[in-house]
């Protein structure tokens, strides 16, 4: 059995875009075991894959700093020798790993994570616009560099446990919610303010969405300050808005996902588990661009709602997302009007078949 290793901390996004890279190796090598190093709470996207393993890694505290790094490189050099070593991070505490794995006498690769292309994307003037290889993209050719040729699987990527559904199941019937209208999904938070279009915004769209629809919307996110927003929405619809932040766990919430009409989002984590799980969606772009490589993957043009550089030329101005904008007025999200945001989720809802209008 050849083992890789790959290395892998953070963000969330970029860890959830290993996914496929790493369902489409073990799938196409059954020769090949895969040890991924993560964060503990990224463990559960690669929960159920054959021949893949997670080693939760706790760089803030079990393993932080420069000594704890060296703890965690002898703990994983003496679990296996591997065939090797993947630096899909590129960042300090995986620079300082893969060089002690290389002193180790491993063999070790770096994914070229295109700093440079995407600085002369985001910067403020003369930007560089091509589109750059998406993040699956990138993860793939480092894998046939290191000797891998496999294509990449059909999705979805993102399969819930047999267990996860079931509890799914019974949160849904204790609930009282059974398949019969639309179930559309809202995931309106991201890290930055540059990415989220205004919130003042959905109780409009909620409004539109339930007298046009008779639609159940589901509202994804977490912590305090979302949970607190979801609880107001509920409050102004009460039988039609249900708070799903902080009642499921991750499974649970994909194998929700899996079974929505549509899942409106912004370029965050959400976008990437719908995006994964095969989740029809339409995504919020602002100070981003999905051209830089984020991109729901697997999705369509139609999956994407931005305002045109044509109008906006400061777009995009970072590659994750900024608090502030160089206008001062986030014009590419307040842009973005209720009636555009309605006009494409119509789209979406009447290519399905049985849409009563």
């Amino acid at each position: 059995m050849r083992k890789i290793l790959i290395l892998r901390f953070s963000a969330m996004g970029d860890v959830l875009l290993l996914v496929p890279v790493i369902r489409s190796l073990v799938a196409a090598y059954p020769d090949v075991e895969v040890k991924v190093v993560t964060r503990p709470k990224f463990a559960a996207f690669f929960e159920g894959i054959d021949r893949v393993l997670v080693y939760e890694a706790d760089v803030d505290k079990k393993y932080a700093g420069f000594f704890g790094i060296r703890k965690l490189f002898m703990t994983l050099l003496a679990r296996a020798n591997y065939s090797v070593v993947i630096d899909m991070h590129d960042h300090v505490r995986t620079m300082v790993l893969r060089s002690l794995f290389k002193l180790a006498g491993q063999k070790v690769l770096v994914f070229k994570k295109g700093r440079s292309e995407k600085k002369a994307f985001v910067r403020k003037e003369r930007k560089i616009v091509n589109p750059l290889p998406h993040t699956v993209e990138r993860y793939h050719e480092v894998l046939q560099r290191a000797g891998f040729d496999f294509p990449i699987v059909p999705g979805p990527y993102l399969i819930p446990s047999v267990e996860s559904k079931t509890i799914l199941s019974d949160w849904l019937n204790k609930n009282k919610l059974d398949k019969n209208d639309r179930w559309i999904g809202v995931a309106p938070f991201a890290l930055h303010p540059s990415k989220i279009w205004p919130i003042s915004n959905y109780p409009a769209l909620i409004d539109s969405l339930i007298k046009k629809y008779a639609a159940k919307i589901f509202l994804f996110g977490g912590g305090e300050t979302e949970i607190d927003y979801f609880n107001d929405l509920h409050e102004l619809f009460p039988e039609h808005c249900i708070v799903v932040a902080g009642q499921l766990k991750l499974q649970q919430e994909i194998a929700l996902m899996q079974q929505l009409d549509l899942m409106i989002c912004t370029d965050s984590s959400n976008m990437h588990l719908a995006a994964l799980s095969g989740t029809p969606l339409l995504s919020i772009w602002g100070g981003t661009h999905p051209d830089v490589g984020f991109a729901p993957y697997g999705k369509g043009k139609e999956s994407i709602l931005q305002i045109s550089r044509n109008e906006l030329p400061c777009r995009p101005c970072s590659v994750f997302g900024t608090k502030t904008c160089h206008r001062g007025d986030f014009a590419c999200l307040t842009n973005i009007s209720t009636t555009s945001v309605l006009t494409h989720i119509d789209q979406f809802l009447t290519k399905t078949e049985g849409l009563t209008r």
